[in-house]
């Protein structure tokens, strides 16, 4: 697999354990594949279980003997959070429109993936790494992070919660992966798309611009199910 990032994969020799955070998407998958080779015995495909994501190349990735779901400690409610989330998308595209949006308007993200990862310790062990597939084209807020990394000549950063993260797609500012990599990808993981949950108040956002994902036509369809039957119940009352 050729490197198509500026960073220098060898330099994660130095880490006792490598754990590599995976979606079933193309931009992690890649970066797995670019990982493990390398290090097979202290390389780890982590993925944060949600009910709502859905990869036919995460089910690849799942039955690997190198694999680690992490799950919330306590009994998360999903739809609930999913619904408040859906309930934020008349804020989020006001705030779009004034320039001022940011994911993080949605809980959705935070709860089911963020917190849960955070509160596992094995991520915070000594001499350990975590590897982001976040890019420069995947929206504002990241492009604005990595560009800091960028001028700080910064590839790694230990987050306050203890967690060392590597970002190698730092430098990396096309919205896709090469074609040729794709392909490549796309022989031992047939199938291989942009991963995401199957019902996401982002993607609603946004679908002006997302036009061809599937997923955006579904959470529509979710969102204005939910706010006709928010209109009816209040009728009702």
């Amino acid at each position: 697999m050729k490197n198509i990032t500026t960073f220098d994969f060898t330099t994660l020799g130095k880490f006792k354990k490598i754990f590599v955070l995976v979606s079933g998407g193309i931009d992690s998958t890649y970066l797995y594949e670019m990982i493990y080779p390398l290090f097979p015995e202290k390389t780890y495909a982590v993925n944060c279980w949600n009910p709502y994501e859905q990869s036919k190349t995460l089910s690849i990735l799942k039955k690997l003997p190198n694999f680690i779901e992490v799950r919330p400690e306590e009994q998360m409610k999903y739809h609930d959070i999913l619904i408040e989330s859906f309930l934020k998308i008349p804020q989020a595209e006001e705030a779009r429109k004034r320039g001022k949006y940011h994911k993080k308007i949605f809980p959705c993200c935070y709860y089911m993936k963020h917190q849960a990862f955070k509160k596992d310790p094995l991520f915070q062990e000594q001499n350990t790494v975590v590897i982001s597939g976040i890019k420069y084209g995947d929206g504002m807020q990241r492009r604005i992070w990595l560009t800091q990394l960028k001028n700080e000549m910064k590839w790694f950063h230990r987050h306050v919660w203890g967690a060392l993260y590597c970002y190698p797609f730092r430098d990396y500012q096309k919205r896709e992966l090469p074609k040729k990599i794709y392909q490549e990808l796309s022989r031992t993981y047939p199938g291989l798309r942009h991963s995401g949950c199957r019902l996401c108040p982002v993607l609603v956002v946004f679908r002006d611009k997302i036009k061809d994902e599937p997923r955006v036509l579904e959470s529509v369809k979710f969102y204005h199910k939910l706010i006709n039957q928010q209109t009816l119940e209040t009728f009702l009352n």
